[in-house]
């Protein structure tokens, strides 16, 4: 006769664990992780529920990435990047500016390289081949895209082109010179270099002789070039002391962009990516270096052995200088900020980071390694003086593929967790969510995978304060359509991609001739046949009637008995309005799919939509308002039950889950199996429970036994119908030699 184990899962706040881990028993996690976790969601409290579900709110052009904008705790935005243009929706969904195009320069490839910076009505829009472009919210349902122009000083003009505050650089070698024709204020002058320096797309651009500026305005050769000059140059030359606009079609444009210490922060221009820029206090177009006082710009580099490319800029507790070979901080001065005079770029780790940018995340900030296999936090560290960044996802390696994308949220109306979505964008992974779930005062932190229908994706995630917004790629009726959805609060939505059916009216029903009375009316104006069980009141009349049989009369017209007599005498063409009934119209980006449909707590199956949008219920009429949408699988399987006993470990003896009890709160579906033993489904029904009314969720401990010996025995949850569930924790007894 065998032995009996019994154990308990408190809980599952370390999520899913990485596959490696599968005998280490001496890590604590182990106990309180789990093999699989897929859509499912940790709670705070350290148990699991399905995660929620998305509302659909529109259908989008094309491929594309999501910016939140966000004003106030109400006044946000979801503005939608795509091949060259730019739409705008409010969080229902409704289209608040009409799609525009004038001025978007980013292309389909570069979405996700784009990084952006707000303050107040304006999004700083960046990326290193394209000139940086500004969307301004000209009232909350106007917004617009443009070019990003420095100031211009108009106190020093010539004939109509001002001194342009902007940075300058000497690109060239050191020995080339500059020789003019004339130094003089005015246009027509021309400028010879003495080696090939010029490029015909730097007409237009600014260019710095002895610290005074001239306007290139004609190309004549890598050597020569016209120049307007708007300050006296003191000489013609030839001059070494000169340089090109920092930021040109040239030599490239700012990747990283930020507001810190009230000053715009633009860095790795593509010919400069050490390079950091910093406007004037206050005015964020203003990059005139003037005298250098300490309001004024600043133009510094990172300095080292190798040239880092700089990624990304972090507006934290100080300046954080993300780049491709490590991470940095400029620290501020006594006085806390950051002057021409003192700033400082201080190396911390090398670990470097992708193009995905940083996000702050419970106390720190979480990026994602340049290899885009380790997510890593930077944080500083009192003991250490300085900036550490720590793997947190060392745990759970195998769901960290190549995160494109980074969005938090930090709890809701209803949960208090906080999240860190990163979206795959590599081969095994791809369109799908690796969540994690972190509380650092009480050392929690676990990750989850969440993943849409199957054959779908996700392409895009963005949270506007308590709004987690997606953009799902998603195969419908033989196209590929982008789809803009909504992630509910909690897991009262349980389908994605879901809308509400509205009940079919089988055309313009109407009351066929007067002076009716009795158990039988006769109505006209179908399309399609009624059917028995359908109900429908009528006009003048608020009594709701149930067809218990029905005769064809022909050309739309039918004889209804009903299960009640007629409360009046209904008028001649009187509307009649179905209240209860089998076919139901869904929106039409479900045309010819498969669709599953919930009432309330109770999940009416799965219906294939026809051609002309409907669905055809089966074992009961139902009214409007039906929830249509997609199922996605969710899956909880548990670490091997485990244990290390006097006389050694259980790993690898064959063993027998015999028994477990399971921890529910406010569930309604779930299947349960152990081994290699049959599934067993939690049946929902209460003692009294009657035809037509709903089901109530269930919160208890539920036994379930088992047979079936396996040397790594697991137990696995699984849901076969779109409901909630939520497992707090488990016992386990396992039977062995």
């Amino acid at each position: 006769m065998g032995r009996t184990l019994k154990t308990v899962l408190t809980n599952f706040s370390s999520g899913e664990l990485n596959p490696l881990l599968a005998t280490r028993t001496d890590v604590p996690s182990y106990f309180q992780g789990a093999k699989s976790c897929k859509n499912f969601a940790l709670l705070a409290e350290g148990g699991l529920m399905r995660r929620p579900g998305t509302t659909y709110l529109a259908s989008l052009p094309a491929e594309s990435r999501i910016i939140p904008f966000i004003f106030s705790d109400d006044e946000v935005a979801i503005i939608v990047l795509s091949n060259n243009r730019m739409d705008v929706y409010n969080t229902s969904g409704t289209a608040l500016t009409s799609n525009y195009t004038t001025n978007c320069n980013w292309t389909t490839a570069q979405l996700f390289e784009l990084n952006f910076a707000q303050k107040g009505d304006t999004i700083f829009v960046t990326h290193r081949d394209n000139p940086t472009r500004r969307i301004f919210r000209a009232s909350s349902t106007s917004f617009t895209c443009d070019g990003f122009v420095f100031d211009e000083n108009t106190a020093i003009s010539n004939g109509g082109v001002n001194k342009s505050l902007q940075p300058f650089y000497k690109y060239a070698d050191s020995g080339i010179t500059i020789t003019l024709s004339a130094n003089t204020v005015g246009t027509g002058k021309t400028a010879t270099a003495s080696a090939s320096t010029f490029t015909s797309n730097q007409v237009g651009d600014y260019i710095e002789i002895n610290k005074k500026q001239g306007k290139i305005t004609g190309y004549t050769s890598a050597t020569v070039v016209t120049i307007h000059i708007i300050e006296d140059m003191g000489s013609t030359g030839p001059h070494t002391d000169w340089k090109e606009q920092s930021v040109s079609a040239k030599r490239g444009y700012p990747q990283a962009v930020t507001f810190h210490d009230n000053r715009l922060w633009l860095g790795g221009v593509k010919s400069r990516p050490a390079s950091l820029f910093a406007s004037q206090i206050g005015h964020y177009f203003d990059f005139d270096l003037g005298t250098g006082l300490d309001d004024e710009a600043i133009d510094t580099d990172i300095s080292g052995n190798l040239v880092n490319e700089v990624r990304h800029l972090f507006s934290g507790k100080d300046l954080q200088v993300f780049t491709d070979g490590g991470e940095y901080y400029i620290p501020p001065s006594s006085d806390n900020t950051i002057t021409p005079a003192n700033v400082s770029i201080q190396r911390q780790t090398p670990y470097g980071i992708s193009r995905t940018a940083p996000q702050m995340f419970d106390q720190a900030t979480g990026f994602v390694q340049k290899n885009g296999k380790a997510v890593r936090e930077f944080v500083y560290s009192d003991l250490e003086d300085g900036y550490k960044s720590t793997s947190v996802s060392i745990l759970a390696q195998h769901l960290i593929d190549s995160p494109k994308e980074v969005a938090i949220m930090k709890g809701n109306t209803t949960r208090p967790e906080q999240y860190a979505f990163f979206l795959s964008n590599g081969t095994t992974h791809q369109g799908k969510l690796s969540v994690f779930h972190s509380v650092r005062d009480e050392k929690i932190a676990g990750w989850t995978q969440w993943f849409t229908r199957t054959g779908d994706s996700i392409q895009s995630i963005a949270s506007l304060n308590e709004n987690l917004i997606m953009i799902g790629k998603r195969s419908l009726n033989g196209s590929t359509v982008y789809t803009l959805e909504k992630f509910a609060d909690d897991d009262s939505t349980t389908l994605d991609c879901q809308t509400t059916s509205t009940l079919n009216q089988r055309g313009t029903p109407l009351v066929d001739g007067g002076s009716q009375s009795g158990t039988v009316v006769v109505i006209d104006g179908l399309t399609s046949a009624p059917k028995v069980n359908e109900a429908f009141t009528i006009a003048g009349n608020a009594t709701e009637y149930t067809i218990q049989s029905l005769v064809n009369n022909g050309s739309g017209e039918y004889s209804l008995t009903l299960d009640k007599t007629l409360a009046a005498t209904p008028a001649d063409n009187a509307v009649v309005t179905f209240t209860k009934g089998f076919l139901h119209t869904v929106n039409g980006i479900y045309t010819n799919e498969s669709v599953n449909v919930v009432e309330g707590n109770s999940s009416i199956g799965t219906f294939t939509v026809s051609g002309s949008d409907t669905i055809t219920l089966i074992n009961s009429a139902k009214a409007t308002g039906l929830k249509v949408g997609f199922n996605y699988t969710t899956t909880l399987e548990t670490m091997p039950i485990d244990k290390e006993l006097p006389e050694g470990p259980l790993t690898g003896l064959p063993r027998r889950i015999s028994r477990a009890i399971v921890d529910l709160n406010s569930t309604l579906d779930m299947t349960i199996k152990a081994a290699d033993s049959t599934s067993k489904a939690l049946v929902i029904q209460q003692v009294n429970f009657s035809g037509g009314s709903d089901l109530v969720p269930v919160t208890a401990k539920k036994e379930f036994f088992f047979l079936g010996y396996d040397k790594s025995p697991t137990v696995t949850i699984s849901q076969d119908d779109p409901l909630p569930i939520k497992i707090l924790g488990m016992s386990v007894e396992v039977v062995f030699a």
